[in-house]
Formats: C-alpha cells, sequence, structure tokens
C-alpha cells in the first residue's frame, strides 16, 4: 500500500514544474518575444518562440474576445514580423503558482522608423502563463 502512493506522488510531481523552472521558461519566452519584435527579425525567430508552446497551446485575450491557437498566433506573428524596429520588455513583479507565473510588465516598443508612443509604453501589462510538461500552454493577455 505504500508503494502505491509512492508511485502515485511521483507521477503528480513528474507533471509539476518548479518555479524557477517556469520562471526560466518565461524569461525564455521574452526573449524570444523580443527577438521576434525587432526590425532583423526573420521566420526562425517566430519558430524559436513556438518551439516553447505546447502542440495544443492556447493564446487568449479576454479584452478582444480573441482565443487563437498556436497556428493562428504563429499566422500572426508572420504577419507582424518586420514592423516593429524594437521592443523590450521590463519585469516589473511575478507570481509563481502551481504550473502557472503571472507576470507584471512594461513592453516599450519602436516602430521600424524609430518612433515610440509613451503612453502605450507606460502601460503595466499582465499576462498569466500556464504550463504542462515544462511547455507554456497557456498565454492570456489581461491588459
Amino acid at each position: 500500500m505504500k508503494y502505491r502512493y509512492v508511485i502515485f506522488a511521483s507521477l503528480l510531481l513528474s507533471n509539476v514544474a518548479f518555479a524557477g523552472d517556469l520562471i526560466n521558461k518565461v524569461n525564455q519566452y521574452f526573449e524570444a518575444q523580443k527577438a521576434v519584435e525587432h526590425k532583423n527579425s526573420t521566420e526562425s525567430d517566430v519558430g524559436d518562440l513556438l518551439s516553447l508552446l505546447t502542440d495544443d497551446a492556447k493564446f487568449e485575450h479576454p479584452r478582444f474576445d480573441a482565443v487563437q491557437s498556436k497556428a493562428e498566433y504563429k499566422k500572426g506573428l508572420l504577419y507582424y514580423l518586420g514592423n516593429y524596429g524594437e521592443c523590450d520588455i521590463q519585469v516589473m513583479n511575478v507570481i509563481e503558482g502551481l504550473n502557472a507565473v503571472t507576470v507584471e510588465y512594461l513592453h516599450p516598443c519602436t516602430d521600424k522608423d524609430g518612433n515610440s508612443d509613451p503612453e502605450n509604453n507606460n502601460e503595466k501589462l499582465v499576462t498569466l502563463f500556464e504550463f504542462e510538461n515544462n511547455k507554456i500552454k497557456l498565454i492570456r493577455h489581461y491588459f
């Protein structure tokens, strides 16, 4: 009987990523996002970003009632490829949970001509990342 609990606990913990690992994955995602949002971005930059997501990942933006599959998200990323000048991500706060990380951050960008929008660049953004097997399964923007 005791061995059943050990096996059950092992199986349960195998699907639970440790918070530090999840924060590292979010940082990898943000670095990949910055690479995609750059005037010299390539399709391989989009591939690098998408490699951090599960095959059935979802991208949601409740404010706009938007829900996208990974394929739809890819299509959107490719559509805007090269329209940015350069973007940065400045993390202000991180909340870790069970297979989830919520991040508050600034996302200042310039367009390809070097122009910026100070109001948008100073807007605090909040995004929830949910994970499965150490990959991002859900990205939900709350802004």
